[in-house]
């Protein structure tokens, strides 16, 4: 499975995770089949944040660990088939072990409902927000 996730960069914080989803400049790919990591910047997978989706199913990532995301951009990413775990802090190695052994659960996102510790609201309008759902 690959796992991605949205860090501050890839360097001495590529170890945190963003704490808002569209903030990232970098993104790392975990694949737990190689145990192996790649950070690459943001506009390697797409020109627009609203694309993103798109992309992630292309390079065969399915599930994505988050810290906040748009309430649209949740919906979009899970009618793409996209499995959005909440992140326990910011640290990444740390989420990757909690995945690992199956303690990071699913984001819910049943009858619309959410927890705002995990996504962010969007306001009335898409365009209220940067995220191009």
């Amino acid at each position: 499975m690959k796992v991605l996730i949205p860090v501050v960069d890839c360097e001495d914080n590529k170890n945190i995770i963003c704490e808002n989803f569209d903030d990232a400049k970098y993104y790392c790919t975990y694949d737990s089949l190689n145990k192996t990591y790649e950070w690459e910047p943001v506009n390697s997978f797409a020109n627009k944040i609203g694309n993103i989706s798109f992309a992630l199913k292309r390079k065969g990532i399915l599930s994505v660990i988050i810290r906040k995301m748009p309430i649209m951009a949740v919906h979009l990413f899970t009618e793409m088939g996209i499995s959005l775990y909440p992140a326990e802090g910011k640290y990444l190695y740390l989420n990757i072990e909690l995945l690992n052994k199956n303690k990071l659960p699913t984001l819910s996102t049943q009858d619309g409902k959410n927890s705002e510790s995990e996504i962010e609201n969007c306001k009335s309008a898409c365009s209220s927000c940067n995220s191009g759902c």
